[in-house]
């Protein structure tokens, strides 16, 4: 299958911020408009701040998935590949399932919509189901969904880097700079935060803007903009790439900085920390700090070795190879297949919406919050301010002359004759 001319299919559950699946589906219709495919893409929901990003890139088109507008574009012409995510088939490939090229990514062994919610029918039409690791793929396949499928199509994905990580040319400063890549980062790493600051330049991109991070785009400029990395998941690819070093950790821990010894462990688990334990901010401080020249060093090395398993358009190019040898041959499906895998997608599509109602109104409160508790706080220093005043007001009337003659007037044999005298008249 040639990329340039074709028209593909992704579908994904949301697009909305910048996060894990979301720039998985970025990445790769970047890449295949960059071919000469044309790009639709289906989703849920469809919103800012990753909207952008989409917005730019030429050749690419996204629906809303009731948005009947995408009915109209399919079946002016039907996509050669659906590369299917979180189980989102438009009825319009279903109804035409016969004449089209299927690939299921499944990006995650944790979260609940990343497992196939139409087993079946994912088994009956997949060329190849994709995985973002060795793990994941292992837990996918011990459900027994995939019972029916040959065993050479389930394979890794990867999280494959766009070509464009692997052109960064690593430029060492005199500053030793940092780069933190987190959307949760943990309370041992950021108690590590003020020691590293003792001998690195931080940056910290992410969600936690309470944590003095900022969220936005992973770029190559970012990793030719930085002498090493700390985070776990697609980062860490993006740094294999491009030669930059990586210290693997995160939420889930993590087994520090990623060498060709322990590489192999590491992506099994796609690099997210998890079984490698967790350290105290005292040892990641020490790590980091000790081990970051032979880091830069180690990098090389892994950039080597490893540049060739995580570049997207190999990736891509070994898919598709694959597709060519191994086709299949996929009937009609029946008109109760596609009505009940719709009835399941209209289920799963109002739970996504409904989610993202409840994320925007939680964001709405917490921001209300903030701005209620910054109003108070100016109302109490300003009332703060009022107090000070008026003692300000008072130390200057006790401090004056006027108020000390008063004060020996009260206190002179005058007042107390005065006082006497008041009180022969009540007759006491």
């Amino acid at each position: 299958m040639q990329l340039n001319g074709s028209k593909i299919l992704i579908t994904q559950a949301h697009l909305l911020r910048y996060m894990g699946a979301e720039i998985v589906t970025l990445e790769l219709a970047e890449h295949l408009a960059g071919q000469g495919a044309e790009v639709v893409i289906a989703t849920h929901s469809f919103g800012y701040p990753i909207r952008q990003e989409f917005d730019r890139i030429d050749g690419v088109t996204v629906f809303e998935l009731w948005d009947p507008e995408l009915a109209v574009n399919l079946e002016a012409r039907l996509p050669d590949l659906a590369w299917i995510q979180h189980s989102i088939i438009p009825v319009v490939v279903l109804e035409h399932a016969d004449e089209i090229l299927f690939m299921f990514h499944h990006m995650s062994s944790i979260l609940p919509a990343e497992f196939t919610m139409a087993a079946a029918l994912e088994s009956a039409l997949a060329t190849a189901v994709l995985f973002e690791s060795p793990r994941s793929l292992e837990i996918h396949r011990a459900t027994g969904v995939y019972q029916d499928l040959e065993p050479d199509r389930l394979q890794v994905m990867g999280n494959a880097a766009p070509a464009r990580f692997g052109e960064v040319t690593p430029t060492p400063s005199i500053e030793r700079r940092i780069t933190v890549v987190s959307n949760h980062i943990p309370p041992e790493l950021v108690a590590a935060f003020e020691g590293l600051r003792e001998h690195f330049d931080l940056d910290v991109i992410g969600s936690q803007t309470e944590l003095g991070a900022t969220p936005r785009r992973v770029t190559p400029d970012t990793l030719a903009g930085t002498d090493a990395i700390i985070s776990i998941g697609k980062t860490v690819q993006y740094s294999i790439v491009a030669g930059v070093p990586v210290y693997c950790y995160d939420h889930f821990g993590g087994p520090g900085w990623i060498t060709l010894e322990n590489i192999e462990e590491a992506r099994w688990e796609n690099f997210s920390g998890r079984r490698a334990g967790t350290k105290t901010a005292t040892q990641i401080v020490a790590e980091i700090s000790d081990g970051f020249d032979a880091a830069i060093a180690e990098a090389v090395l892994v950039r080597r070795d490893w540049t060739r398993v995580y570049l997207l358009p190999n990736r891509l190019d070994d898919l598709l190879q694959f597709a060519s040898e191994r086709p299949r041959t996929i009937g009609k499906l029946t008109s109760l297949q596609i009505q009940a895998h719709e009835n399941v997608q209209a289920a799963f599509g109002s739970y996504v919406r409904e989610w993202i109602r409840m994320q925007a109104l939680s964001t709405e409160l917490k921001q209300a919050a903030i701005e209620r508790e910054a109003e108070v706080e100016a109302q109490l220093l300003e009332r703060n301010q009022a107090v000070s005043g008026l003692r300000a007001e008072l130390d200057e009337l006790y401090s004056s002359r006027l108020y000390r003659i008063l004060a020996r007037i009260r206190n002179s044999w005058v007042n107390r004759t005065f006082r006497k005298f008041r009180l022969v008249l009540r007759g006491r």
